[in-house]
C-alpha cells in the first residue's frame, strides 16, 4: 500500500514541475510590437518614379528642400515633404501618377472642418450683439476669415500702418480694424462694409437704436 502511494505522489508531483515549467516557458516569450503606418505611404526613391512625377518632385526642389519622399500603391499618389529654403516653412504636396499636384481626400475633410470651425467663430446677432448692454456685436477675426474685398483693404492699410485689432459683426457686417500710424504711431479705428469700403460705426448704431424702438412699439 506505502509503494502505491509513493507511486502516486511521485507521478503527481512531476506533472506540477512540468506544469510549471510549461508556464515559465510562456511567460518568458517576448513580445513583438508590430507598428505598421496606416496611411499606406511608404519611402521610395526618386529613380523609382514615373518621368511625369520625377518632373513635379523637380520642381518642387526648385524652392524647397526635400524632406521625405514615399508612394501610396494603392492610391497611386506621390508624398513629398519639403522644407522651403527661405522662410524654412513645411508643406507636404501630393502628386498623382500624372505628375499633377492633388490634395487627398483626408486632406480635404480636414479643410472642410476647418472652414467649419472658423465660420463658427465668427460673430452671430443671438450670442454676440445686445444693445441694451452696450455691447458693440465685434468679435475678434483673422484676416483670412474675411472676404477678398475686405482683406484687400486691410492690406492697403497696412502701408501706412501696423495693425493692431481685426473684429467683426455678423450681423451690420461690419469689419472693424484698429491701427497704429507707422511714422508717428498714432492710433485709429477704420470700419470697412462687405465691399471693402470704409464707412462709419455711427450710422449702424442708428439704425439699431430705430429696429430696437420698432420692436417696442410693436410690443
Amino acid at each position: 500500500m506505502k509503494k502505491v502511494i509513493l507511486s502516486i505522489a511521485l507521478i503527481a508531483g512531476i506533472f506540477a514541475v512540468t506544469n510549471v515549467q510549461a508556464a515559465n516557458t510562456i511567460t518568458e516569450q517576448p513580445i513583438i510590437e508590430v507598428i505598421v503606418d496606416d496611411d499606406g505611404y511608404v519611402d521610395v526613391k526618386f529613380e523609382d518614379l514615373n518621368e511625369k512625377v520625377q518632373e513635379a518632385v523637380t520642381g518642387v526642389a526648385q524652392e524647397f528642400d526635400l524632406n521625405v519622399l514615399q508612394y501610396n500603391a494603392e492610391k497611386q499618389l506621390t508624398k513629398v515633404e519639403a522644407t522651403k529654403k527661405d522662410d524654412q516653412t513645411k508643406k507636404t504636396f501630393y502628386f498623382d501618377a500624372e505628375g499633377a499636384e492633388v490634395v487627398p481626400e483626408a486632406e480635404q475633410q480636414e479643410q472642410r472642418e476647418e472652414t467649419i470651425e472658423n465660420q463658427q467663430e465668427l460673430p452671430s446677432a443671438g450670442n454676440f450683439y445686445s444693445f441694451a448692454q452696450g455691447d458693440d456685436g465685434f468679435v475678434e477675426a483673422k484676416l483670412e476669415d474675411l472676404n477678398e474685398k475686405v482683406q484687400a483693404a486691410i492690406v492697403a492699410l497696412q502701408e501706412t500702418y501696423d495693425i493692431d485689432v481685426i473684429k467683426y459683426n455678423a450681423e451690420k457686417q461690419i469689419t472693424k480694424v484698429k491701427a497704429t500710424n507707422k511714422e508717428d504711431q498714432s492710433q485709429k479705428k477704420v470700419y470697412f462694409d462687405n465691399e471693402g469700403v470704409e464707412t462709419t460705426w455711427e450710422k449702424p448704431v442708428e439704425d439699431v437704436r430705430e429696429q430696437e424702438t420698432e420692436r417696442e412699439e410693436i410690443l
